[in-house]
């Protein structure tokens, strides 16, 4: 019984060690690229786009520079404050961060505001893109 299970152990590790070196091949040979090579590239410049939130229009206006978002400024000032206001300060620092909303989740709350800053950015880069 000790000597099946001195065998079955050997030979897991001889499979762990197969599998670990067929792994490490395909990783090598299918040239895969760390997710931030494979962003988009926009053309370099100021874009400012706008869309109706909860009370008002909200808009937003995003620099590209070197082919990247390097800044995202939103005006929710005519939203309710304590929501809109609130998530524009963090949506801001969120778009930022991603470069796009691919990622970003909407303000608790403040779906409507959030949601109208993720179609005015799209449009922004939209127009980065042309």
């Amino acid at each position: 019984m000790k000597k099946h299970m001195t065998r079955n152990i050997i030979l897991m590790l001889v499979l762990d060690v197969i599998l670990g070196i067929v792994l490490a091949l395909y990783i090598a040979n299918t040239g895969t690229v760390p997710a931030a090579d494979n962003a988009d590239t926009y053309t370099d410049g100021t874009y400012t786009a706008s869309a109706q939130g909860y009370l008002s229009e909200v808009g937003v206006t995003v620099t590209i520079t070197g082919g990247k978002v390097t800044n995202v400024v939103i005006d929710a000032s005519g939203e309710t404050p304590e929501l809109g206001g609130k998530a524009a300060e963090t949506l801001s620092a969120s778009l930022l961060a991603a470069g796009s909303t691919v990622g970003v989740d909407a303000v608790s709350g403040s779906t409507m505001t959030s949601d109208a800053v993720f179609a005015a950015m799209n449009d922004c880069l939209a127009q980065a893109a042309q």
